[in-house]
């Protein structure tokens, strides 16, 4: 999944948004909030799951909501 800069900083602010004390177990590695925001701003390939995994939900979202 190609991942838009715009994309990303919709990631990146909906992960600012979490709880402080949020953990995240992903692809077999298990990270608190300011580790997967490391990973998400590194563009990594957990930052890529996670942010592929928020976008679908998003768009999920968007299209069970019939805004769009």
């Amino acid at each position: 999944m190609k991942i838009s800069e715009n994309e990303w900083k919709v990631v990146e602010a909906r992960l600012d948004g979490m709880p402080e004390d949020m953990t995240l177990g992903i692809l077999s590695t298990v990270l608190t909030k300011s580790g997967l925001q490391q990973e998400v701003k590194g563009r990594t390939d957990i930052g890529m799951a996670y942010s592929s995994m928020q976008l679908k939900f998003i768009k999920w979202l968007l299209q069970e909501s019939k805004i769009v």
